[in-house]
């Protein structure tokens, strides 16, 4: 072997391993990449978490306002006694159910109910037509 046999050989040699090299550190920076599009992804993902985090508790603390602020204490109703007449009072006077019911804030078959209460005889039930 001569000497110029060894040193193609040695080229040669050098050359195979700076091209394994190369093609380690291409796909080293390949996987590189995928990492750091993976962490952007992670960063995204986190930042849209954070946001809907933020809306969902500001949206929960608009609800507690909001029942909180319906549950206000309310007046004190009065009582059957004091309704039932009203309602009499009310459907002598000839006002329909249906005033009578916004009136006092309850149903019309509670209407009905107080008039049927009140004059068990059965009178009045055109009355009760509304």
């Amino acid at each position: 072997m001569s000497t110029s046999d060894v040193l193609t050989y040695g080229v040669a040699a050098v050359a195979a391993v700076a091209l394994v090299e190369a093609l380690v550190l291409l796909r080293l920076s390949r996987a590189l990449g995928a990492v750091t599009r993976f962490s952007e992804r992670l960063a995204h993902l986190a930042s849209a978490l954070e946001l809907l985090t933020d809306t969902t508790e500001a949206g929960l603390t608009n609800v507690a306002h909001e029942l909180e602020r319906s549950a206000a204490p309310r007046a004190a109703r009065s009582g059957r006694g004091a309704t039932a007449r009203r309602i009499a009072g009310a459907v002598r006077r000839g006002r329909s159910l249906e005033d009578i019911a916004t009136s006092e804030g309850i149903s019309e078959s509670e209407v009905r109910l107080h008039i049927q209460l009140t004059n068990p005889e059965g009178a009045g039930h055109g009355e009760m037509r509304g």
